[in-house]
């Protein structure tokens, strides 16, 4: 049989959710798929599970390969593929029966076609409303555009380029790819405004919610800045989405650092010194929209992230002692 779609799940320490994940995909109205479970070295039952929906369907195939990460796993995947189309599928969350045949019906030469994500778990009456936009508006949809999992690739496109995850970055793999694949192709984004994905937040140690590193954080504004300026998404929306992605992901860094028991206060003032010489900081750092302590603000806007650091780490101090001592902190 010719297979329409393969569809790529990445598996990694999922036991109690992989099966919930996989019997939706099984279940598809679509039956001219594949399913690609590929086990990234999980140590759990994952493996064991895979191989038990393996024999109940014959679409199923099951990859293993060594720990490496989730870009690593979905190139496993790409690499294998052999539909016409791409989707990707996170194994802790699920789909509506109806994900790949509508997903499909929708598509047209050149298009990207994405659905609309459930993140509450209330499901919808079927709709069949179409909305369209040009490629560089991508920026412009948060909520939409920083998955894979909601979207339908033609592989055709992804393998003519060569087209993979970049290994070892997190976050911002997803977007890093749309925006890859978005400059292959010639034709508008399509929105199905279905919540035909159903994506679960509150599930913990899958392959895609890692800390992000420094390094990884600049690298990430360089694979996203490189296709935005290809695309032509340079308008001032697209452009403050891009900064408060990167905010969002120094912010946690700064946080984490401050948090961590295993470095003194003058190593962690030294870190944050190399967070102030990176490009993609002293550009976006300006753009910071959180609400924040005054002086907490001033600092990061204007890029000192040593001198914020410091003024962190002498709260802290003080809330300690105003806790020890029974004095409300403000």
């Amino acid at each position: 049989m010719e297979m329409t779609v393969s569809i790529i799940v990445p598996v990694y320490n999922v036991e109690n959710t992989l099966e919930r994940c996989v019997r939706s995909l099984m279940a598809q109205t679509l039956r001219s798929i594949e399913i690609i479970l590929v086990n990234d070295g999980s140590p759990d039952r994952s493996p064991e599970i895979c191989r038990q929906l393996a024999s109940e369907d014959g679409r199923i195939r099951v990859i293993d390969k060594p720990n490496g990460g989730i870009s690593s796993t979905r190139n496993a995947g790409l690499d294998a593929a052999r539909g016409e189309f791409i989707m990707f599928c996170d194994s802790d969350d699920w789909v509506e029966p109806d994900w790949c045949e509508s997903m499909v019906n929708a598509y047209k030469p050149g298009d990207l076609v994405v659905c609309d994500i459930d993140r509450n778990g209330v499901r919808e009456e079927p709709s069949a409303e179409l909305a369209e936009a040009e490629r560089r508006e991508i920026l412009h949809y948060t909520s939409l555009s920083s998955y894979v999992w909601n979207k339908l690739f033609l592989r055709s496109v992804i393998e003519e380029a060569g087209l993979r995850f970049q290994v070892g970055l997190t976050p911002g793999e997803d977007i890093c790819f749309v925006l890859a694949y978005l400059c292959l192709i010639d034709g508008k984004l399509r929105f199905l405004l279905r919540k035909l994905y159903h994506y679960d937040p509150t599930t913990v140690g899958s392959l895609s919610k890692r800390i992000p590193t420094l390094e990884q954080i600049d690298t990430y504004y360089r694979l996203m800045t490189a296709p935005m300026l290809k695309l032509g998404a340079t308008d001032e929306r697209s452009l403050e989405n891009r900064c408060d992605r990167m905010n969002w992901h120094y912010r946690l860094f700064l946080e984490q650092t401050e948090e961590r028991q295993d470095l003194s206060s003058w190593e962690k003032i030294r870190i944050a010194g190399k967070v102030s010489s990176l490009e993609s900081f002293r550009r976006c750092c300006g753009s910071l929209r959180w609400d924040q302590h005054p002086i907490y603000l001033r600092l990061y806007h204007t890029g000192h992230a040593r001198l914020l650091m410091a003024f962190q780490l002498l709260r802290q101090r003080k809330q300690k002692i105003q806790k020890a001592l029974g004095i409300p902190f403000k």
